[in-house]
């Protein structure tokens, strides 16, 4: 089986953007979410051999291992102000062939202007030597490769022009515009001060009554105004200084037109968002390209040469800006429509089938849609063409199935089809094919036409303790449900669990020794209880001074919670950690500070609601839900009413350690909360740091919440910040009074397992 091809990117998408701050979500774009187009258009379209993505700062072994091909969707790569010496280096380390895709050079009037750099005038040698046929952008950057004596290209235009699967696209807008008005417009501009009067021009002609949003593709500022941030000094310069037409308006205009500004870290969501607008006006190629493809009228206005030859090779509507007169894009746009759109459709089929020919000597398959493109053929029906692979025929049979078991002996689940034919799968070790198996034994408890499947992994494979397991259908890259899962292979993974009756499994031999803790034999000696004094003291007497409130949530050991079922020799004893802090908080007469330990709730709950599954060692959407009552009667907060739940398999983290089935049946909450939000430090667990702010219906001005916490809260803090105007929630057990500052919470809630207290908090 062929290794997969290594594509340098993303697929189109920030994972998690919602979680991440504005500068590091922008920067994983490529400083531009214009990228986001090509990749997805990449990823998705383009290429149907098995796939991963990796970082611009990849690591050259590891690729070099586990792929076998680089395929590069390349930007403008070729401009005087970059030197790409780096990456020259990390891909002529890996010695493997590359596929570059979308090459563009960076130029306003001259190709003159392209002065390359020693580091970019290295990549681009070896682009000339590890690529059988570089595919570019237009007729400007073949100018610049002859110059340096490149002469293996084709001018193919960018990969986001193979993103619809409509063979009559280009007709399919002529139409549309011929029958409705234009009466909304997305305008898509640079913001760039030599830009302002053109796109200053721009805006007065669509009119705030028209204008349906302003798509910002960069500087980072920009993005910050779409995600709200404008408070932030950085942000206020550009404002005032160097946004071009945004700094030249009235403050009042100013202001309405940022609430206008839109910025998307999907390709996809920003293709979804232009289905409500007419057309896409922009100085920008791909915020207007993306209009395009989602079957909307569009007009470039290029004002240099990158985006001149890039709307010329794909066959867009396209002005110059410097001929184009006032209040004539309107007009102009509905007139290049109605010329352009048939021509488009023949040219983008010319296109497609060209560089199904260089995927061809690179010996990659092409996506589906990619070759239905080149083919004229029909379009994959809506859903099927998103799929990371290439798409199972229209008409062919349906397939699903579930990953039910993944550890270091066995990857294991079902497959079921509407027809008497199994469909195979494959397997997947962070995104490195290990196996494929066709299933053949029959799961009558499944479904007439349902099968078993197993792969047992070869050693090879299991050279980490901690892998990202993936069971795909082999001939559609589709992934099962459940699937992909991160999960702990570790050899020694089943002594960390210890057996009670009815199936009930805890944890044990873990660094907390949380087994000595319940039992009495490990408690809090006086120095660390001298350390937890402190700790307490210091808190309170700052959310005093600060007119806070303070929560301490302990969220107690499911071995507390399920005492009964634990083995006969284990006995839970008064005389634990939990208890020491209780009486210690007692003792200290706190003033803002309030200690909740849920387990009598929990208890209560009983098992039949699984508070915590058994074998997880983390309460369920139903244990969190009962701790969070707890938490709002301490605050003396409204109870949240008519939560519902119903059950479905999910991982559990012991039952992964034993070498069987990983899931269970567990119950989950039918609707979850979604804040949003606004900041993500990225930072894996401890130490991450996320801001978010409540959806509709929170009053602006209503309290601001402080949570420390750590895995347990991750059940919490979407209900949490849905309460609250502003949340910030931190993964880490200590706290800085400067963070309190920073902050400002009128809430402060700290929670934490109870088999951690045994490691002190620090305050300050």
């Amino acid at each position: 089986m062929k290794k997969p091809i290594a594509i340098l990117g993303t697929e189109g998408s920030i994972g998690a953007a919602f979680t991440r701050r504005t500068k590091a979500a922008f920067a994983l774009t490529g400083a531009n979410t214009g990228n986001l187009a090509f990749q997805y258009g990449v990823f998705h379209r383009v290429l149907g051999d098995a796939r991963v993505t990796v970082p611009f700062t990849f690591d050259p072994a590891l690729v070099r291992d586990r792929c076998r091909l680089l395929c590069i969707p390349a930007a403008n790569f070729l401009y005087s102000g970059f030197d790409l010496g780096d990456l020259a280096r990390r891909l002529e380390e890996t010695g493997l062939p590359l596929m570059v895709l979308g090459l563009g050079a960076q130029a306003f009037r001259d190709i003159d202007e392209v002065k390359l750099k020693p580091g970019t005038e290295r990549l681009l040698h070896l682009f000339r030597e590890r690529c059988r046929r570089i595919m570019l952008r237009g007729r400007h950057t073949a100018a610049v490769l002859e110059r340096h004596g490149v002469q293996n290209f084709e001018v193919l235009g960018c990969p986001s022009n193979f993103i619809n699967p409509d063979p009559a696209l280009g007709a399919s807008i002529a139409a549309r515009l011929a029958e409705r008005p234009v009466a909304s417009i997305a305008f898509a501009p640079t913001f760039y001060p030599f830009n302002a009067a053109i796109e200053r021009a721009l805006l007065d002609e669509i009119g705030m009554d028209r204008l349906a949003e302003i798509v910002a593709q960069d500087p980072l500022a920009a993005i910050a105004v779409a995600r709200g941030e404008t408070d932030a000094s950085e942000t206020r310069a550009w404002l005032e200084g160097r946004a071009g037409f945004l700094t030249n308006a009235a403050p009042a205009e100013r202001e309405e037109l940022c609430r206008r500004i839109r910025a998307y870290f999907s390709a996809e969501a920003w293709l979804e968002a232009y289905q409500r607008v007419d057309g896409v006006i922009g100085t920008r190629i791909h915020g207007a390209a993306l209009g395009w493809q989602a079957g909307r009228a569009a007009l470039v206005v290029s004002y240099d040469l990158r985006t001149e030859e890039l709307a010329e090779t794909m066959g867009l509507p396209l002005v110059k800006a410097a001929a184009l007169k006032p209040g004539a894009a309107l007009a102009l746009m509905a007139e290049r429509v109605a010329v352009l759109a048939p021509e488009y459709d023949a040219r983008r089929r010319d296109l497609a089938a060209r560089l199904v020919a260089l995927l061809g000597e690179h010996d990659v398959t092409p996506g589906t849609v990619l070759a239905q493109l080149a083919t004229g053929a029909a379009a994959t029906p809506p859903g099927d063409e998103a799929s990371a692979g290439p798409a199972e025929p229209p008409a062919g049979p349906r397939h699903w199935g579930f990953l039910e078991q993944y550890n270091r002996r066995r990857i294991a689940g079902w497959v079921a089809s509407s027809d008497a034919v199994p469909p195979g799968v494959t397997i997947r070790f962070d995104g490195i094919d290990i196996g494929a198996v066709l299933p053949t034994k029959a799961r009558p408890d499944i479904g007439a036409n349902a099968w078993a499947f197993e792969l047992r992994p070869p050693p090879e494979a299991v050279t980490k303790d901690v892998v990202r397991v993936e069971a795909v259908f082999t001939g559609s890259g589709r992934p099962l449900r459940n699937s992909p899962v991160v999960t702990s292979i570790a050899a020694d993974d089943a002594a960390k669990v210890l057996r009670g009756s009815e199936g009930y499994l805890f944890l044990r031999n873990d660094s907390n020794r949380v087994i000595d803790q319940v039992t009495g034999k490990r408690i809090l000696s006086d120095a660390e209880l001298a350390q937890w004094e402190a700790f307490l003291r210091g808190l309170d007497e700052a959310a005093q001074s600060r007119g806070a409130r303070v929560v301490y949530l302990v969220a107690p050991n499911k071995e507390c919670v399920f005492a009964e079922f634990l083995p006969d020799d284990v006995v839970v004893a008064e005389t634990r950690p939990v208890r020491q802090l209780q009486a210690l908080a007692a003792r200290l007469d706190l003033r803002a500070t309030r200690m909740v330990y849920p387990l009598e709730a929990l208890r209560r709950a009983g098992p039949q609601f699984a508070t915590y599954p058994k074998g997880d060692s983390h309460w369920s959407d139903y244990g969190a839900t009962v701790a969070l009552e707890a938490l709002y009667e301490a605050l003396g907060l409204p109870l949240a009413t008519g939560a519902k739940f119903h059950s479905e398999f999910r991982n559990a983290d012991l039952l992964s350690k034993l070498g069987g089935v990983c899931v269970e049946q567990q119950p989950v909450l039918d609707r979850r909360p979604v804040a949003v939000a606004v900041h993500d430090n990225g930072v894996l667990n401890t130490g991450r740091r996320r801001d978010l702010r409540a959806g509709h219906g929170v009053d602006a001005e209503a309290q601001r919440l402080l949570i420390m916490h750590d895995s347990f809260g991750e059940w919490l803090i979407p209900a949490l910040a849905e309460r609250f105007a502003r949340t910030t929630a931190i993964w880490n057990a200590s706290l800085d009074p400067a963070l309190l500052d920073d902050v400002r919470p009128d809430v402060i809630i700290l929670e934490r397992a109870e088999r951690f207290l045994v490691v002190p908090p620090r305050f300050g």
